[in-house]
């Protein structure tokens, strides 16, 4: 006697099973076929509308889609990750300092410490504009020429030598850079 393959699967409780629950499921897989039919329809109605497909075709026309611009997006697109994580440290960036700015006690406190810093260089400023001023008018007040037996005098003095030092290390060292 043959038996029935197909008997012999309906007989088994794992396909029973399945069968049951398919049977189950079944409206609402008539529902989503439906709806896939509506869309299909709706695309080749789409498709055979004239004015529609020259519609579209002028949209995409408009844009300067060529090769060059879709690799261009992937680029961009492959680095938005890197360009968000950037921009929230931006935005972390733009929290604190707006949280500082809002804070009296931390402004003064950011000028006093700027300000201990900058005196001690504004005030050697001013005493090198005062040595410059204070030297210009001794040059001016001169009246007598510069003599060579003057210049030989100068040269013996301790601080032209250590000039005269530092403009020669400067020539060596330029020298050795140009060549």
């Amino acid at each position: 006697m043959e038996t029935n393959p197909l008997l012999e699967q309906l007989k088994q409780p794992d396909v029973q099973a399945a069968l049951v629950s398919l049977l189950q499921q079944l409206p609402t897989y008539e529902k989503n076929l439906q709806a896939i039919g509506n869309v299909v329809s709706f695309g080749q109605a789409v498709l055979q509308d004239e004015q529609a497909i020259q519609k579209y075709d002028e949209l995409v026309r408009s844009y300067n889609l060529n090769l060059e611009t879709v690799e261009a997006l992937v680029g961009l697109l492959e680095k938005l990750p890197k360009l968000l994580q950037m921009i929230n440290q931006l935005e972390d960036v733009l929290d604190f300092a707006t949280a500082v700015l809002a804070d009296q006690q931390t402004i003064d406190y950011a000028t006093a410490s700027i300000q201990s810093y900058t005196e001690p260089v504004v005030e050697k400023g001013k005493q090198g504009l005062s040595l410059v001023k204070e030297i210009q008018q001794q040059a001016e007040a001169t009246t007598e020429p510069v003599k060579l037996f003057t210049i030989m005098k100068w040269l013996k003095d301790p601080s032209v030598q250590k000039s005269l030092k530092y403009v020669q290390a400067t020539l060596q060292v330029l020298n050795k850079k140009t060549n």
